[in-house]
């Protein structure tokens, strides 16, 4: 099978220099806006207490998680309140909404599970997965198709947790993890009816040092090394995250008259088995299905193989090319950074003379050889090492101190500019954090968390620090936005990759909103919206079509279109929750916490200097006057819909 490579290079006839900026269109929020009360509990997801041990990438992901779920039919919607009952909306610009209970999801607790946030994925007009959070999924099933009376019923559970599906290194059942469903689909193979879904979870390699069960760690072992103003973590490497393909077998569940005749009817229990596993070293971003047997894999720097995958695919060499090869050296240093400057140090095993030390730093890479001193040489030395931004080689000097200690002071060409990683190949090694800045962070988290969660870590564990990506001072959520995301084109039976993305591809920026299962076409998968400079670029995934894809990919991308400034404009946003772009390409939405949405319109043309921008503000539309948090948005048709915490919006664009 050849590999290809997934150019994501934005289209310049589709790009707009003369672009100056948003025009703003008054929008009277009376005549917009209509709000409705929820018909029942209120939805309040449950927050975990701030000693909770998450990554930054799991913070993120639960600030920005979308409790409003696309329903099995058109202008339907999903969400689950505080009690794990599942509602579905019914949405008519014409009408008032509808809403009906479709099912209870017990409610329970788990020792091997941290409380997620629960989800509902539509297989199809008849058949829902829901998941309660911990570690239950239910298939659940259309009974009767009455619009407004619609009874379901669940069929089918299946567990998510330690048990077949577990992937990893063994763990002991006190340390918790929390898991999340990236995507699920529903598959028709050989007579079989199947769901094809991807679960993740964080690997938490601490939870073996504290336990013991990881043995020597040798190489890996943290150096005891203390810099001045500096709180040190002896946990440097990021847990990476396992991704695991399963497949629920559907085939043996009973018909639909036979689940009518015998309610109430106790879901059977499904076989549930592992496909493959992968592992990132973040959350992925993005998870779609195609009709032949693939599936397309969005992830903050990529995947890194996992051992199911042994017989791995041979890299092109124009893959090989695309990046410097990086030594393996986890928790070999420590590293911090500030505005201006980028500091390394490295205790070195054995005493070594300032003469056997031979440093040289270019621009952008070091290289770093230790004369007769074999125990260093294996472990430190470095070949032309590219960083991740480039230095002033004349300002960057290094010292060694007592023989051990040995220290770079690496001097910015681009002061101000935030390293993600030191080097250009993220090789696991975060970032010491100043404790200043690490309050900080937590002082944000405090907010979205209660005290009353009994986390169960191991006695004397440490709590994980967080991954130390930029934070948007005047914004009260977590960001990772200068990540780039790698895009790759997956076999599900193998999980290997017959197509990625590469380093240096258009930033992530959001997702589109998914259009409903009967309004999807062929192997139309959901678009993404890439940064490019200020602007937003809007890539789909289609069949080899583009002038400059290879003939031989069956999945490529393709620039469908640009919101001009629209990456600038986002950036200067406070308290940013949700992101979305329409992907028909009308609109590109931003909503806030609590009030405001941002709607910005497309050009009129492709030679407009100009475009429409409105403001919705939903701070007086609260059915009972207090305020209320902004938890889910979808689209239907040109009618927003945003959930609340007690209540649901419908905003007409077409009056924006």
């Amino acid at each position: 099978m050849s590999y290809t490579i997934l150019d994501f290079k934005p289209d310049t006839a589709l790009l707009n220099p003369r672009f100056d900026g948003y025009k703003l269109r008054l929008a009277d929020s009376e005549d917009t806006t209509s709000v409705y009360s929820l018909e029942s509990e209120a939805v309040s997801p449950q927050k975990l207490p701030s000693s909770t041990p998450l990554s930054y990438d799991e913070a993120s992901f639960r600030v920005h998680y979308n409790h409003l779920f696309i329903g099995p039919r058109d202008s339907t919607f999903i969400y689950i309140d505080t009690a794990g009952v599942t509602h579905m909306v019914y949405v008519d610009k014409h009408s008032p909404l509808q809403m009906i209970a479709l099912f209870a999801i017990p409610q329970k607790e788990s020792d091997s599970a941290l409380a997620g946030y629960p989800g509902a994925y539509t297989l199809s007009e008849n058949l829902i997965l829901l998941f309660d959070g911990i570690e239950s999924a239910y298939v659940i099933q259309r009974l009767s198709a009455a619009k407004g009376s619609e009874q379901w019923s669940a069929i089918g559970l299946f567990g998510i947790g330690p048990g077949p599906m577990a992937a990893g290194p063994t763990e002991p059942q006190a340390w918790r993890r929390m898991y999340s469903i990236l995507g699920a689909a529903l598959v028709r193979e050989a007579g079989q009816i199947l769901i094809r879904l991807h679960v993740c979870y964080r690997i938490d390699r601490t939870a073996e040092t504290a336990t013991g069960l990881s043995g020597s760690r040798g190489i890996g072992a943290c150096p005891s090394l203390a810099l001045p103003g500096v709180a040190v973590s002896r946990q440097q490497t990021p847990p990476p995250f396992c991704v695991v393909a399963v497949e629920v077998d559907l085939s043996q569940l009973v018909s639909t008259s036979d689940l009518q005749a015998a309610q109430p009817y106790t879901p059977a229990t499904l076989n549930a088995r592992t496909v493959h596993t992968l592992r990132s070293r973040a959350i992925p971003v993005y998870c779609e299905y195609t009709a032949d047997d693939m599936y397309v894999l969005g992830v903050r720097d990529g995947v890194e193989q996992d051992d199911t995958e042994s017989a791995s695919r041979p890299h092109s060499p124009s893959e090989a090319s695309l990046s410097a090869v990086l030594p393996c050296i986890p928790d070999l240093y420590y590293w911090s950074q500030t505005s201006s400057d980028v500091t390394m140090c490295m205790e070195l095993p054995v005493n070594v003379d300032a003469k056997q030390i031979q440093c040289v730093l270019t621009r952008g890479a070091i290289t770093l050889q230790f004369n007769e001193v074999p125990e260093c040489e294996a472990k430190y030395g470095l070949d032309h090492t590219m960083l991740c931004d480039e230095i002033v080689a004349d300002d960057s000097v290094w010292t060694i101190e007592n023989g051990r200690l040995l220290t770079l002071y690496l001097q910015k060409v681009h002061e101000g500019a935030r390293w993600p990683t030191l080097f250009s190949k993220d090789d696991g090694v975060l970032e010491t954090m100043d404790p200043n800045e690490f309050a900080v962070i937590r002082e944000r988290l405090q907010r979205l968390t209660s005290d009353s969660f009994d986390t169960r870590r191991p006695a004397g564990m440490p709590t994980m620090a967080l991954a130390t990506e930029e934070v948007d001072q005047d914004s009260d959520e977590l960001e990772q936005e200068s990540s780039s995301v790698v895009f790759s084109v997956r076999d599900w039976r193998t999980g290997l990759a017959s197509a990625s993305s590469v380093a240096g591809s258009p930033g992530w920026l959001c997702p589109s909103f998914s259009r409903p299962l009967g309004q999807r076409q062929g192997n139309e998968l959901p678009p993404v919206c890439l940064r490019f400079d200020v602007d937003g670029t809007v890539f789909g995934f289609n069949g080899a079509t583009h002038a400059n894809s290879n003939a031989d990919a069956s999945i490529c991308p393709r620039h469908w279109g640009t919101f001009a400034a629209l990456s600038y404009i986002q950036a200067s946003k406070r308290e940013k929750r949700f992101m979305y772009v329409d992907p028909d390409m009308t609109v590109a939405v931003l909503a806030e916490t609590q009030r405001r949405i941002y709607i910005y319109h497309q050009v009129d043309s492709a030679d407009s200097s100009t475009a429409a921008q409105s403001v919705v503000d939903l701070g007086g539309a609260t059915v009972t006057g207090e305020t209320e948090e902004v938890l889910g948005i979808q689209l239907s048709g040109r009618m927003l819909v945003v959930l609340r915490e007690r209540s649901i919006c419908t905003v007409n664009l077409d009056r924006c």
